[in-house]
């Protein structure tokens, strides 16, 4: 079949900015955030507990929903990716390869033994997600996110972006349990969350770069420009500081953005 009319040279899309992703060996381990580990040893055993309640509450019903639950995602995980990869521009050698030589680069600096698949994905908002689609590791970029980072000032904040959800990757945040347990106990998730700015800020080695990034999502690339940094840099210190900080972020699966921005203030 030959190809639509409108592509007229598939090799000839114009490049995007040099992302830098190269660097010394990472141990993500390092930067796990303190409180981590008994965070997920307390989470663990709650649920277990919560469950064996509930098994013995309902004479074993829950067991069999679980049972059923896992059946129902094994047999849909392959749907899963199959829809993600229907609906998205799958990054590769020659599909926006700057992207997956950054991805490559870094999965190998953080001692991964294979790059996740990246895929770009439409969507309305600046975010970014890693997850684990039929047993796989996906890192998902909506494309407002790789956009925004492409007009902040510094493409390399799109690095940072990328070690943040290769770090949840690295360090296990992708699996089944462990994601379903952020999920439920959202103190977890936004330690996590740390560990994952503190291991995007070891790769691009540059806290400025790290603070853009955070920035960025804060006012977006429109307003970047006109964003007094050090004024924002001192809010970020201000709200680090506020005690209410922490009581106002306790239902959220995310630290309160300008919390992450006062760990990079230099």
């Amino acid at each position: 079949m030959n190809a639509p009319s409108f592509v007229a040279d598939p090799a000839g899309n114009n490049p995007l900015p040099p992302l830098n992703p190269n660097g010394a060996s990472i141990n993500p381990k390092e930067y796990i955030e303190p409180g981590t580990d008994i965070s997920v040893v307390l989470g663990f055993l709650l649920f277990g507990v919560g469950l064996l309640i509930g098994i013995v509450a309902t004479t074993g019903i829950l067991l069999l929903v679980f049972v059923i639950a896992w059946v129902a995602y094994y047999f849909n995980r392959k749907r899963a990716i199959a829809a993600l990869k229907g609906s998205a521009v799958e990054v590769s050698e020659v599909q926006l390869p700057e992207i997956h030589e950054c991805a490559v680069t870094i999965a190998g600096r953080l001692g991964m033994s294979s790059p996740p698949k990246v895929y770009i994905l439409e969507a309305n908002t600046i975010n970014a997600a890693a997850v684990k689609l039929a047993g796989k590791k996906v890192l998902v970029l909506q494309d407002d996110m790789v956009d925004a980072c492409l007009r902040s000032g510094n493409a390399r904040t799109l690095t940072f972006i990328i070690g943040h959800e290769m770090a949840h990757h690295a360090l296990g945040h992708t699996g089944i349990l462990r994601s379903n347990l952020t999920k439920a106990f959202k103190k977890l998730s936004r330690l996590d969350e740390f560990s994952c700015d503190a291991v995007a800020n070891a790769l691009v080695a540059d806290p400025k770069i790290s603070a853009r990034a955070i920035a960025l999502l804060t006012v977006g690339p429109q307003l970047m420009s006109y964003v007094n940094f050090g004024s924002l840099m001192q809010q970020a210190q201000e709200v680090d500081l506020d005690k209410h900080s922490k009581k106002a972020e306790r239902h959220l699966t995310h630290p309160l953005l300008l919390r992450r921005l006062s760990r990079f203030v230099g």
